[in-house]
């Protein structure tokens, strides 16, 4: 609806806005100050800001990442290693896209319109060890997922790697949305790299989400024990003063091995799963923040540079005095944090910044100019709570909140929620007709289905034909439909009116209707309707066709 639209223009204006503030105010200081180089972060280009939320996952090999993106998905996809010994040994990004494919790393960080494009610094190691998974996804139309290599322990893996694991997972940190830390209810050890990949997320504690998987494979006196030995070691490894938020579970589509917990695990499955269906609605917050967060850092460099430059000598010795105040570093930061009123927070790691110093020259170092520096104050002082002043929040009332969300329940322009997997059977419940045997009445028109019977009879024949993650792949579905005998003409019709969500895969609700449709025509002789009548159309695809 045109609520909906408003949502994603609402973003869009934002995103636009955010782009001309880094443009005309933070892009000039970086440039002038070099935090391209001191921070190893490339300017950011547009395609940065209009970029899809991104959800990273970490953790040690064999914790199940690769199966819950499988589950998430719904389907296998391009590319997917899953097993127990160390499979997933490369980054692979999901994208959405019309056809199955397999997107070397190469092609990738350079592709114009997607955001890898300060990938190449890493390296050709690490590029050969990057690949793109592409294909049709509801999920992947909003959401980018970022899988990265199983972790090991012991110093082996570290030096057989060939790039640097932690300065890659940060990079993809600072462009994440959501953090998915997977942690296995049998192995909880915090191995050395791993460790070394949390520490990497330093400054992102407010995007962690960790997972205890398969926590169904153990019973509720071991399963406390571990949540709290998790709990220990996290407070052990994670800085921050916040708690973690640990999601328990088991996050695949398989049945639960063990039905103790089963109503604990269905309610925080739920819970992540809103926390994953939310995030495109909440990434112009987010993008808000990483630029705030850009901004103090590209600010205190102006100033650490400044102050640096103002030290130098004018004619002699130049470089001894720079040797003085790189061994003096400590004192340096100290004096210009007293001075300026500047947080900790904001400061470079001295060690890598010092190292950096020692390949320039002091003298090179470009003057402070307070006219940039305030301009950088004006827009963390005025410029964006202007912004957040668009965004919704607990303090508006309703009315200022209904104008500003439109309608919460829809979306469009990738601002659906994310579509994420509802499976009730998995915990030992029926899915179908929840608390009454014979379904629902017609007047229940938000659950009531015509086809239900339909689908009930027709099950056996859609496992038959073998779907993958519960959807036929395309030359499945046009099999069938072929063996209906119908014309190409009248196949073409009802394949538009079956394929709802226009991802060239038949899920079981979208078989059945494409099989109602072929019978109407074959067996009562009816015409192919020009739109589904409001009954036929699955409850789970009713969103779809409001649109």
């Amino acid at each position: 609806g045109s609520s909906t639209d408003e949502i994603a223009d609402r973003t869009s204006i934002i995103t636009a806005k955010l782009k001309t503030i880094y443009r005309n105010t933070v892009l000039p200081v970086e440039k002038r100050y070099k935090y391209d180089y001191f921070y190893e972060s490339p300017f950011l280009t547009d395609v940065e800001f209009d970029a899809k939320p991104q959800v990273m996952l970490i953790g040690q090999y064999s914790v199940g990442k690769t199966s819950f993106i499988r589950y998430l998905l719904g389907r296998d996809f391009p590319g997917q290693r899953i097993g127990p010994e160390p499979t997933t040994d490369r980054f692979t990004v999901l994208i959405n896209g019309p056809e199955e494919r397999v997107i070397p790393g190469n092609a990738l960080s350079v592709h114009p319109d997607l955001p890898f494009r300060g990938l190449e610094r890493f390296g050709v190691s690490f590029l050969s060890r990057f690949e793109g998974s592409q294909m049709p996804s509801s999920v992947l139309r909003s959401v980018t997922l970022v899988d990265t290599p199983g972790i090991l322990s012991g110093e082996k893996q570290r030096t057989n790697r060939g790039y640097d694991f932690t300065k890659v997972v940060a990079w993809f940190a600072e462009r994440a949305d959501l953090i998915l830390l997977l942690f296995d209810a049998h192995k909880l050890d915090i191995s050395d790299e791993l460790k070394g990949a949390i520490d990497a997320l330093k400054g992102h504690e407010d995007k962690i989400r960790c997972i205890l998987n398969k926590a169904d494979q153990i019973d509720r006196q071991q399963l406390m024990r571990v949540y709290g030995a998790l709990l220990w070691s996290l407070g052990k490894t994670m800085t921050s003063p916040e708690v973690a938020r640990v999601y328990v579970g088991s996050f695949w589509q398989e049945p639960l091995k063990n039905m103790d917990n089963s109503e604990l695990f269905e309610m925080e499955e739920k819970d992540l799963m809103k926390d994953l269906a939310v995030l495109p609605r909440q990434s112009a917050v987010r993008k808000i923040n990483e630029l705030v967060k850009r901004i103090r850092k590209v600010k205190t460099l102006a100033y650490i540079i400044g102050y640096l430059k103002e030290q130098m000598p004018t004619l002699m010795g130049k470089e001894k005095k720079q040797a003085k105040l790189i061994a003096d570093l400590p004192n340096v930061f100290r004096s210009i944090l007293k001075k300026y009123n500047l947080a900790p927070g904001d400061f470079p790691d001295i060690t890598s910044f010092s190292s950096k110093l020692r390949e320039v020259k002091f003298a090179e170092f470009k003057t402070m100019q307070q006219k940039q520096i305030d301009a950088l104050d004006d827009v963390l002082n005025k410029d964006i709570p202007a912004l957040m002043e668009e965004l919704p929040s607990e303090r508006d009332s309703p009315e200022a909140l209904r104008a500003k969300m439109g309608a919460a329940s829809g979306g469009s322009k990738g601002m659906a929620n994310v579509p994420v997997p509802v499976t009730a059977a998995k915990y030992g419940k029926q899915d179908a007709h929840e608390s009454n045997p014979f379904g629902y009445s017609q007047e229940d028109e938000d659950r009531y289905w015509a086809l239900q019977d339909s689908a009930d009879r027709l099950v056996g024949s859609f496992e038959a034909l073998g779907p993958k993650g519960g959807f036929l792949s395309t030359e499945k579905a046009r099999d069938v439909l072929v063996k209906t005998g119908l014309s190409k003409d009248q196949l073409r019709q009802i394949w538009n009116l079956s394929d709802m969500d226009r991802d060239g895969l038949f899920d079981r609700d979208e078989y059945v209707v494409a099989m109602f449709l072929c019978d109407a025509v074959i067996q009562k002789g009816r015409p192919i309707p020009a739109e589904l009548p409001a009954s036929v159309v699955p409850p789970s695809k009713r969103h779809l066709i409001r649109k």
